[in-house]
């Protein structure tokens, strides 16, 4: 998958996760301190996505020098390596 492609891929990932996080807490009332935070950065020549609300990580995925990587919550991550060329 082209790197870009990929990179929009993770970041629509995590615009749902947002969304999966916010109809979960839709039985009380929803303020800004309880919306999940989506946070997108570039690091080690790649794109991650980490996804939370404070005081707890939600999903996490990433594409970078270590291959395709995800993660939920605290359990350990995962990463497929894979040569981008």
């Amino acid at each position: 998958m082209h790197v870009n492609k990929l990179t929009a891929t993770l970041v629509g990932a995590a615009a749902l996760t947002a969304g999966l996080g916010t109809a979960a807490s839709a039985s009380t009332a929803t303020t800004a301190s309880n919306l999940p935070i989506v946070t997108v950065t570039h690091d080690n020549g790649g794109v991650q996505v980490y996804t939370g609300v404070p005081g707890q990580p939600l999903l996490s995925a990433s594409v970078d020098n270590r291959g395709i990587c995800g993660g939920f919550s605290y359990e350990e991550g995962f990463c497929i390596p894979v040569s981008v060329g």
